[in-house]
């Protein structure tokens, strides 16, 4: 295990699981070698888990290429990193996000400074920290109620840059981690979740993560565990859920007996505060299920 345990997530995220990650981490396979074997994340988000996990060897992959250019901008640049971000941070009022907030939309080069300072500020000072973007792929989230926000926490980002040096980050869909996972290796899964009403957050970027995506997710699992991978996904506690992540024959409601000895599919269930919401006070508590390959 990385003996660096002090960096933690630089940004807020829908769904972030830094909070619960003490709880995922007991659900981890009893035989991945954390100090061998390759952690996966390829929904990394803010990546609650992975920063409390703390691996050798990790994978970070997502299809926001804005979030991921600020990984890797961390990882490569932090010190120019910090010197705008705390420009912003002596810059910061109402008038001054929403000019920069114009410019993050505008901007073409996506690896380059600008975007990543402008990415962590806009996150620390936008409403909830919420990502959203409109359908021309536009950031549009307005401006928070912060009286003093945290915009430049340069003592975390530098012990972020010093646990991502060995790290492979890469922008992509899920399904392209196939060609890298190895027997033995761990994969966590968060994707937006499977709405438990019709206005749930789900969506935060311009392309939905519909029904379809979580029946070819549910696929991708099984070729992970094909591969003698162990993985661990989370959602939320629905019908739906099960139906699609255990296969659940809708002819009879039961449990679908599974052909060979890969298929096995089990789950933990937690309740939990939705970490976005306008006040702690009336963050809502939920289910959210934890479904593995194997008994935990």
């Amino acid at each position: 295990m990385n003996k660096n345990k002090s960096a933690k997530p630089f940004v807020k995220w829908a769904g972030g699981k830094y909070k619960l990650a003490n709880d995922l981490k007991k659900l981890i396979h009893k035989k991945f070698d954390i100090t061998k074997n390759t952690y996966f994340e390829p929904m990394v988000g803010s990546g609650g888990f992975y920063f409390n996990l703390s691996p050798n060897n990790a994978y970070l992959s997502d299809i926001n290429q804005n979030l991921i250019a600020t990984y890797n901008t961390i990882k490569t640049d932090v010190k120019a990193l910090i010197k705008k971000l705390e420009k912003h941070q002596k810059n910061h009022n109402k008038d001054y996000f929403y000019e920069m907030r114009d410019k993050y939309n505008e901007i073409k080069d996506v690896k380059s400074v600008d975007v990543a300072s402008l990415f962590i500020y806009l996150n620390r000072t936008c409403f909830n920290g919420l990502y959203r973007e409109n359908s021309n792929g536009k950031f549009n989230v307005p401006i928070g109620s912060y009286k003093n926000p945290t915009i430049c926490d340069r003592q975390n980002l530098l012990e972020v840059n010093k646990l991502l040096q060995n790290v492979n980050i890469e922008c992509h869909g899920y399904e392209k981690i196939i060609k890298h996972v190895k027997k033995g290796d761990f994969i966590y899964i968060d994707p937006p979740y499977i709405p438990i009403d019709p206005t749930s957050f789900t969506k935060y970027s311009k392309d939905d993560f519909g029904l379809e995506d979580h029946n070819n997710l549910s696929d991708f699992c099984d070729q992970l565990d094909k591969l003698g991978a162990y993985y661990m996904l989370s959602n939320s506690d629905t019908e739906l859920t099960e139906k699609i992540y255990f296969k659940i024959n809708e002819k009879n409601g039961q449990f679908l007996i599974f052909e060979d000895e890969h298929d096995n599919r089990f789950s933990d269930k937690f309740l939990v505060s939705r970490t976005i919401a306008s006040k702690s006070e009336n963050r809502e508590k939920a289910k959210e299920v934890v479904i593995t390959n194997y008994k935990t």
